[in-house]
């Protein structure tokens, strides 16, 4: 039995010296743990670990396998996503206790604080006294046993698993129902505190979802296919986006759901210059070896950073929202591109973790497909906060998209028209997105680059939370950003326009003294070379593309994506669909698109002068609008607007990039 004592050890150290005596199969004792945060987080290996005292926040989170018991009391969040194992508590637990569980066993001996269990897909969760409100909030799966009181809204907003009290339900919440309880389920949980050893004489009530808000209660229409850069550019008052928008409204009695982004006319990155007259671009093709292109993300902190061949990444699309095909594409275009994707909220699967050569693994507020294994052969992790197209918003997946096999990766019922939480159920403020950082630092040894995802919001206040909570880079999303499936309004009217969301956060590192102390990347509307030079001048580090991602393998802009019967085979879990795609042949394509994109940054950075691209200034731009002059505070020039036009018209090679590429 091996000692770790923190009274002589840092959390960081001891943790260290516990994934090696785990490889080594040998059991821990924890002395003096004097309620330290992430006691144990990322530990692998099937152990017995002995915490003597109380733990703070996350002990046993992010772990597979281990045994944990601890002697007091623990903090938030015990046991934190952890997938197989158990924790035994032998005294009281704080908020979230069992939180994103996928087949763990935690006992809490004593009485459980607020939302225990939320999000949780498998395994049990059992508190010997007394919950606090909202146990099983918005839970898809598992089982929680309370052998004292419920708590106020038991069961809130679940969609799966089942709740059992022993004491008295204080009060159900939105869409749980009791029903009866089958005697062979209640043979199981006795059989489950006699294993631990718990001795219970009273009766148990069963609480499940009742059934009433899983699926919105009319789906919308079909419509007729009218593409996203048609569909926006319809200037007549009744027009014939308006007029169906009443007509289904009327029809489905809610509000409306669309993919891709705002479809009005914002003040956009078009709306800038270059100071310099850049219409007569040679096409040159030794043009990217003049400029040095090189990026890196993420070393703010000590980090491995991410090393690009160009400030341009692939934007976060989950798997669940574009099929496994497409997703396959994108990772196989950022390798050839020699830069990074993202795996957005559907977890990383393996034929996408082959093909990427850099990856970045994002984790969702519903904490869908999330595990530590992934974790540790990622990249980069990224916490989303939010995006632009649904700023303080989660995620929505229609449930034509709920399949078996997403159902089984993301940890929740089939079928149901899935809404993710608006919030991260362990960060309600500044002070615990700090814990929760440092948490993802201890599950992978401090290895791998933290970055936030930002939707443009509230971006000055955002900014700085960011850089004080000591994220490596931001991704900033702005309003022009795009989606899988939103609310209509939302898209058009929440959130602010990308050139607005870069400004402010600019502004914001100015006003704390943190100018190029932290990398912003910019998306949200980025579809070319030409958009990503600007947005650099105006002080990003790097772009991100989405959209044009998947415009370039393939997409038609219908704004059917949140149907689930995408024509081209992207939008789509229908493999009749998906067999239309032909992954080789779009991710080639996207490849190409990518190093268009190389050749405009180079040629662009040459032409002003400059040998690094990041040398690009906001001296190199004008404003040909009022509008962006006074966001930007960059002179207003308009009579540029038409050498702006020609611009675009020059700025790809003519004859050598297609040649070049396979």
């Amino acid at each position: 039995m091996a000692q770790i004592d923190l009274a002589r050890l840092s959390v960081r150290e001891a943790n260290e010296l516990l994934r090696k005596y785990g490889a080594e199969r040998e059991d821990v004792d924890i002395l003096n743990p004097d309620a330290r945060h992430h006691v144990g987080v990322g530990l692998v290996h099937p152990i017995n670990v002995r915490v003597h005292g109380s733990a703070g926040y996350f002990c046993a989170g992010l772990t597979d396998g281990p045994r944990f018991t601890v002697d007091n009391n623990v903090g938030w969040g015990v046991a934190d996503n952890m997938l197989q194992g158990s924790i035994v508590v032998n005294g009281n637990a704080g908020a979230i206790a069992g939180v994103a569980i996928r087949g763990a066993e935690v006992v809490i001996k004593g009485n459980m604080g607020s939302r225990a269990g939320q999000v949780m897909k498998a395994g049990t969760l059992l508190c010997c006294g007394n919950a606090n409100f909202m146990a099983g909030y918005m839970m898809y799966g598992g089982r929680i046993v309370i052998l004292g009181d419920s708590g106020d809204k038991v069961g809130q907003d679940m969609t799966g698993g089942n709740i059992y009290v022993g004491g008295k339900v204080i009060a159900l919440g939105t869409d749980a129902m009791q029903t009866d309880l089958p005697s062979a389920e209640e043979e199981e949980i006795r059989a489950f505190l006699e294993r631990y050893k718990i001795p219970f004489k009273g009766k148990l009530q069963k609480i499940v979802n009742a059934g009433k808000n899983l699926r919105y209660g009319k789906p919308e229409p079909r419509v007729r296919i009218i593409p996203f850069f048609m569909a926006s550019e319809q200037q007549g008052y009744w027009n014939t986006k308006v007029q169906e928008d009443i007509y289904v409204k009327a029809q489905i009695g809610r509000y409306r759901i669309r993919g891709y982004g705002a479809g009005r006319p914002l003040p956009h990155i078009n709306d800038l210059a270059f100071r310099k007259d850049l219409t007569n671009l040679p096409a040159d093709p030794e043009i990217t070896k003049k400029v040095n292109l090189r990026t890196q993300l993420g070393g703010r902190n000590g980090a491995k950073p991410l090393d690009l061949s160009m400030p341009v990444m692939i934007a976060p699309m989950s798997y669940g929202a574009l099929s496994k095909s497409t997703k396959v594409a994108l990772a196989i275009a950022s390798a050839l591109s020699d830069t990074s994707e993202n795996t957005g909220e559907g977890g990383l699967s393996n034929e996408q973790r082959e093909a990427a050569k850099q990856i970045i693994y994002q984790c969702l507020s519903g904490r869908l497909g999330w595990n530590i294994h992934d974790m540790q052969r990622a990249n980069g992790l990224e916490i989303y906060i939010s995006q632009g197209a649904k700023p303080g918003l989660g995620g929505q997946l229609m449930a034509k998209k709920v399949t078996k096999e997403i159902a089984r990766i993301r940890g929740i019922p089939e079928g149901i028209d899935l809404r993710s939480p608006s919030r991260h159920p362990d960060v309600l403020g500044a002070d615990d997105l700090v814990i929760k950082v440092e948490e993802f630092r201890e599950a992978t040894g401090y290895r791998l680059p933290v970055s936030v995802k930002l939707g443009a919001g509230r971006v000055r206040d955002d900014i700085k939370i960011a850089y004080k909570d000591g994220f490596d880079f931001v991704e900033l999303d702005g309003l022009q950003g795009s989606t899988g499936a939103a609310g209509n309004e939302v898209l058009e009217f929440v959130g602010i326009p990308t050139i607005s969301a870069i400004q402010e956060a600019m502004d914001a590192l100015s006003e704390i003294g943190a100018s190029g102390k932290m990398p912003v990347v910019l998306m949200g509307g980025i579809k070319d070379g030409i958009d990503a030079c600007k947005a650099m001048a105006l002080g990003a580090h790097a772009v991100a593309v989405g959209t044009g991602a998947i415009i370039a393998g393939g997409c038609i802009a219908c704004l059917q994506c949140h149907v689930g019967q995408c024509v081209v085979g992207i939008a789509t879990q229908d493999p009749e669909h998906e067999k239309r795609y032909n992954t080789p042949v779009e991710a080639r394509n996207i490849h190409r698109y990518l190093e268009s994109l190389r050749w405009q940054i180079a040629a662009i950075t040459h032409a002003l002068g400059y040998s690094d691209v990041h040398q690009i200034s906001r001296n190199d731009l004008v404003a040909l609008t009022p509008e962006a002059a006074a966001i930007t505070r960059l002179p207003y020039e308009p009579e540029l607007a038409e050498r702006a036009k020609l611009l675009r018209k020059a700025s790809l090679p003519n004859s050598t990039l297609g040649d070049r590429l396979p």
